[in-house]
């Protein structure tokens, strides 16, 4: 199994680590400790990243190197909706994504009747309208945008978060018609909070956070894995002993598709954004 994290924009989340450690695990690791890791969190499983070469016995890996992890991965992580919102991720069995109606070529009209959710059902309802040369039918609300976050925490170490965005699967019309560089990225920090009942932050330190200026699109994170984030801090998010939701932050990614309209087509892609970690100095 490929050790980089993957994010699948059709749905499939951040996978994780099934492990048996321990909320304290960052206070008690020799490993950790001595050398430096990473831990990857979604308030149920880890995945631990270490700085110490276990294959060969021997510290450790080099600045600007890919940090091990051995820890076999599984469940899914914690998914947001709409950063900012309230809308639901994906639309239920029997809807669709609405869309509206432009009569000037520039301001969607409020043509389209929703029943609040942000999604074209049976309940909705659309008002007359007239056909113009500037009519224009978009790609409306949720439907443009899918979120994920992860939690993330560190003891004794410099690093970055990387990452490599690919298309797999592209049919029909939208082979020609959609890049990843039309695919918007907004990547944020979430330094405490209360996610789903998983209370995180009261003991992290976020200073020396920097996320990565000029990543704008996902036709930025092409070629080689790229800097989305650094974390400076070289004694890591950790702040002081406590239980590893204490010792965490989260990390928020925000994905807003462009403004389809029907002059795209029609088709179906698959994204793919593979996140890594690598050491820093």
């Amino acid at each position: 199994m490929s050790r980089t994290k993957h994010i699948f924009l059709a749905g499939v989340a951040l996978a994780c680590v099934a492990s048996n450690a321990q909320a304290s695990f960052l206070d008690t690791d020799f490993w950790c400790r001595t050398y430096g890791c990473a831990v990857v969190h979604d308030g149920q499983n880890y995945d631990i990243y270490d700085n110490y070469l276990f294959a060969s016995n021997s510290c450790c890996v080099p600045v600007g190197g890919q940090m091990i992890d051995f820890y076999v991965r599984a469940e899914n992580t914690n998914v947001t909706g709409q950063i900012g919102g309230n809308g639901a991720i994906n639309p239920n069995d029997g809807q669709g994504f609405m869309f509206g109606i432009s009569q000037d070529g520039a301001n969607i009209s409020q043509s389209a009747f929703d029943d609040g959710d942000g999604f074209l059902d049976a309940s909705d309802s659309f008002g007359a309208f007239s056909l113009n040369p500037n009519t224009d039918i978009l790609l409306d609300g949720p439907g443009r945008s899918y979120s994920h976050s992860f939690f993330i925490s560190s003891r004794g170490t410099r690093f970055s978060l990387r990452a490599l965005a690919s298309i797999n699967n592209a049919t029909g019309d939208f082979a020609n018609t959609l890049q990843l560089g039309d695919i918007k990225l907004t990547p944020s920090v979430s330094e405490s909070g209360n996610d789903g009942g998983f209370q995180y932050g009261s003991r992290a330190n976020t200073s020396n956070i920097q996320i990565v200026s000029g990543v704008d699109d996902l036709g930025d994170l092409t070629g080689i894995p790229t800097q989305i984030m650094n974390f400076g801090r070289r004694q890591g998010i950790r702040q002081r002993n406590g239980d590893i939701d204490e010792q965490t932050i989260r990390l928020d990614f925000l994905y807003e598709m462009p403004a389809y309209d029907f002059s795209m087509g029609t088709g179906s892609l698959n994204v793919d954004v593979a996140f890594d970690f690598y050491r820093e100095d």
